[in-house]
C-alpha cells in the first residue's frame, strides 16, 4: 500500500505560509491534563497481561451475545 503511485490531479495549492507559522503563539500547559492521564491510565493497563486477556474474553463474549 505504501508504495502506490499517485496520479497527477491538476494543479494543486502546496504554498506553506511560514511567516505565520513562525509568528503563532502555542499555549503551554504546565498543570495535569486530564485526558493524557486518562489515555495513559488506558494504556497501561492495556499493555498489562492479566487487564488484556480479560478484556480479550470480555470482547469475544460480548460479540458472541
Amino acid at each position: 500500500m505504501h508504495n502506490m503511485i499517485i496520479e497527477d490531479e491538476g494543479a494543486m495549492n502546496l504554498e506553506f505560509d511560514h511567516e505565520h507559522e513562525v509568528n503563532s503563539f502555542i499555549s503551554v500547559s504546565h498543570g495535569e491534563i486530564p485526558e493524557l492521564h486518562d489515555f495513559l491510565q488506558t494504556h497501561n493497563q492495556i499493555r498489562d497481561r492479566a487487564i488484556s486477556s480479560q478484556l480479550q474474553e470480555d470482547l469475544i463474549e460480548h460479540l458472541w451475545k
